[in-house]
């Protein structure tokens, strides 16, 4: 086995299922290699390059045929599964036959596979990828007992940077500071981590596995494992002395310099489940949208620090052993993962086709943003966006109507009852366009609509 980690020779979960539209073509990018996802006529699923090889046209613009082939959206070139050109209209069909033999019109296929409800794909373009792929398993959820189906996987497109994303998930002891106000969370509630250590043998292609002790007053009788299955898994396991269990199931995809995109699940064995007199009666999607809605907050504080982390890691040009003061126990998850990365795999992702620039602070506005971060992937967050949309509409049509209605009331001699009615149904319209408007917004940004555009994620 080598001793030095490929990058593209490994499994990446890059969607779930149930975020992708089998009726079109859906763009994604994987170390720095652009690619396109799409279900040919077999529902099977496709990822090749997203560009025509006849202008270099994103294929991810295009549509899917009626015969199962993609079609390039610029002259109408389309292509199977398999990456052959099989139309190209402005060419008679000699001269068809003969570029669509061509090598050149081809289009690299990668091969792939769906397991645990997530699309995985190989992205190694060698001849030999289809048969190398064959000798490696993706990193699924192990078997512990736990279900599962029980929840949904969400997608997070983030504008961090792989390393301090994978960072972030072994560095347990951060949540009580900076998720403050969340889930319990709270830095009088933390405790200092007693023991925190690897089990067994690091590896280029096992990677490693931790085993350490709670960090606040809740966990503190705890056992937690932290399992690093490269490239971009982290499997989190807590085990607590009356049997229950939590699972954290991560995966951090390089996409390329400065972004990741995140996968994960959350399972556990208790039972955290809160009735909501109005989100119980909406339809799922609505519901699962509306939820989504809430969870903004502790992704926008982890953002918030890494961002400002990477920005000074770029200007400091030292190595991470220079830049970090890293004392105490509850450190051995951030060294690990670090001396794993320049050991095996060349201290950072090997990025295809991509020149890394000297990274860019983001504005507020940027960094806090979440029609590219999450709402435009999301199936349920894109229907409750819609659902918003035309209550809004209907809301303002309301109040102009209502709006006149009243005035024709108060000037007619009739029952001033009906006037008041009116009334307060146009009340009631200007209120739902009101918080339409602000729930919309929520899906689109962090930042207020009005008043000063800062993103406040603590309460003091």
């Amino acid at each position: 086995m080598s001793n030095q980690f490929s990058w593209s020779q490994n499994w990446y979960p890059i969607s779930p299922l149930s975020y992708l539209d089998a009726s079109v073509p859906t763009p994604v990018t994987v170390l720095g290699k652009k690619l396109v996802i799409w279900q040919n006529k077999k529902q099977q699923w496709v990822v090749m390059d997203d560009q025509c090889p006849h202008k270099l046209a994103q294929l991810s613009l295009g549509r899917i045929e009626d015969d199962g082939t993609l079609m390039c959206r610029h002259h109408g070139w389309c292509f199977n599964a398999e990456g052959n050109c099989t139309k190209i209209p402005m060419l008679e069909e000699e001269a068809r036959k003969t570029a669509c033999n061509s090598s050149r019109s081809q289009v690299t296929v990668y091969p792939t596979q769906v397991k645990q409800g997530l699309l995985w794909v190989w992205p190694d373009d060698k001849t030999t990828a289809f048969e190398d792929c064959q000798l490696k398993e993706p990193a699924i959820i192990p078997e512990c007992g736990l279900d599962v189906t029980a929840t949904d996987w969400h997608l997070l497109e983030v504008p961090v940077g792989y390393i301090v994303s994978v960072e972030s998930s072994f560095d347990p002891s951060h949540a009580q500071f900076l998720h403050e106000g969340l889930a319990g969370f709270a830095p009088e509630k933390a405790i200092p981590i007693t023991s925190f250590k690897t089990v067994g043998e690091i590896s280029a292609e096992s990677g490693f596995t931790l085993k350490h002790s709670g960090y606040n007053i809740f966990n503190k009788d705890m056992e937690a494992t932290r399992q690093f299955n490269p490239p971009c898994c982290n499997t989190t396991i807590y085990r607590y002395p009356n049997g229950n269990m939590m699972l954290a199931q991560l995966y951090f995809i390089p996409t390329e310099p400065g972004r990741c995109r995140y996968i994960s699940k959350f399972i556990t064995s208790m039972n955290f489940s809160q009735n909501n007199f109005i989100l119980d009666r909406l339809p799922q999607k609505l519901k699962t949208g509306f939820q989504h809605l809430s969870t903004y907050q502790l992704s926008d504080q982890d953002l918030m620090v890494m961002h400002a982390q990477e920005t000074l890691q770029a200007s400091l040009e030292k190595p991470w052993h220079k830049s970090y003061f890293l004392p105490a126990k509850a450190d051995i998850g951030i060294i690990t993962f670090r001396q794993w990365l320049d050991q095996f795999a060349g201290g950072k992702p090997a990025w295809k086709n991509v020149q890394e620039k000297l990274y860019q602070p983001l504005t507020e506005e940027q960094l806090y943003e979440r029609w590219h971060r999450h709402t435009k992937y999301c199936p349920s967050c894109r229907a409750s966006v819609d659902f918003l949309g035309k209550v809004e509409t209907y809301s303002r049509y309301s109040i102009i109507i209502f709006s006149v209605l009243t005035l024709l009331l108060l000037l007619l001699p009739i029952s001033s009852k009906l006037a008041i009615l009116s009334t307060i149904i146009a009340i009631v319209s200007v209120l739902f366009s009101f918080f339409s408007d602000h729930l919309h917004h929520g899906f689109m940004s962090g930042l207020p609509k009005h008043g000063l555009p800062i993103r406040k994620l603590y309460d003091r």
